[in-house]
């Protein structure tokens, strides 16, 4: 067995043989992992920076982002078969705490998250609650059956954000970003602008026939929005750069009684002007994490029946998974969008 990335306290990230994983206990499925996705999480891991670092118990194989086909079932679980094909909500709730009752599971503060709390999928086979699985139809191939979990990051945070018949502004083109245009533009938005500084990136939000694209480092950037939203700026801002800055300039822009939501997650404290930027602006400010579960799940599934060629726009490197720190240097130098780890190459020896 194989196990392509772990975490370890002096800063790195390895392969390795797998251990050899006891057989699935109750309520357990055993996945043999077929390719998955290098989150930004993995990312913070690999530079091993102030959050990962405090977060991380050494040695973990990390990744959350897979496609896999179940291989082992444990006692009492039922609705699955072996061979069947799944993905997998990668949070873990308690499933019993007040916000777990009452339809806020994503938000549950005892959840274990696989491959930050509980071994991850950068391996041969890893090991997931029932409760967790997604079937995944047919018709979805398995680049894309991968990217479940960061489609459905940006498919919360555009429902979220109810973008129909709104200017919709977007700060940060990297995979969440660039899956959040698409999805804004597929659910009626009026106008759709990414604002990317990375060429590469860029030139993926182009390909999305939305309505902008600007680069926040040249001057005309704030006129050319103001333009395109008939002065008024974007009714909807989505952050996902987590860039300080970057959120207090969407701030001045956005139009009065404009919603922003917040997924990216900024590298230290941020300074805001609350009172002249949100509170007499009359601003919404809502922070989104993970995906509800499940009613994300069914909407990107949805999603990805009608718009395939939009997500394999974003999905620009399929590496063979013994390749991964090619991966991890593409996210490094911004030379990509989505990449996905094929792992069915560990045994075949050819990326499908």
């Amino acid at each position: 067995m194989f196990t392509i990335a772990k975490a370890k306290s002096e800063y790195g990230i390895w392969s390795s043989d797998q251990p050899t994983l006891a057989a699935p206990g109750r309520g357990m499925v055993m996945v043999d992992v077929i390719a998955a996705g290098i989150c930004g999480t993995d990312f913070h891991i690999y530079r091993w920076d102030e959050w990962s670092s405090s977060r991380i118990k050494t040695p973990m194989t990390i990744g959350h982002e897979f496609v896999g086909t179940i291989s082992a079932i444990g006692e009492d679980v039922a609705g699955f078969e072996i061979g069947e094909r799944v993905s997998a909500e990668c949070h873990i709730a308690c499933g019993e705490c007040a916000l777990c009752r009452t339809g806020n599971t994503h938000i549950c503060e005892k959840t274990e998250i696989i491959g930050v709390d509980r071994p991850g999928a950068f391996a041969e086979q890893v090991l997931i609650p029932a409760t967790n699985l997604w079937k995944v139809p047919d018709v979805i191939p398995n680049r894309q059956a991968a990217v479940f979990d960061p489609v459905g990051n940006a498919m919360h945070m555009v429902t979220t954000a109810k973008v129909t018949a709104r200017d919709v502004l977007i700060v940060g083109g990297g995979p969440i970003g660039l899956f959040a245009a698409a999805i804004a533009k597929s659910h009626g938005a009026r106008t759709v602008v990414v604002q990317e500084p990375n060429q590469a990136r860029a030139a993926i939000a182009n390909s999305l026939d939305l309505d902008l694209v600007v680069n926040p480092r040249q001057e005309e950037s704030r006129s050319e929005i103001l333009k395109v939203t008939e002065a008024r700026g974007p009714d909807v801002v989505l952050e996902v750069s987590g860039n300080g800055a970057a959120l207090n300039a969407a701030l001045d822009i956005a139009a009065p009684g404009a919603t922003v939501a917040l997924l990216g997650i900024p590298g230290g404290p941020v300074e805001l002007d609350l009172g002249g930027k949100v509170v007499m602006k009359g601003i919404s400010l809502i922070g989104v994490t993970g995906r509800r579960m499940y009613e994300t799940w069914f909407q990107v599934e949805a999603f990805m029946l009608k718009n395939p060629e939009l997500i394999d726009k974003v999905i620009t490197h399929i590496l063979p998974a013994k390749d991964f720190a090619e991966g991890f240097k593409l996210m490094e130098d911004g030379a990509c969008g989505k990449v996905v780890l094929d792992f069915q190459s560990l045994k075949t020896g050819t990326v499908q």
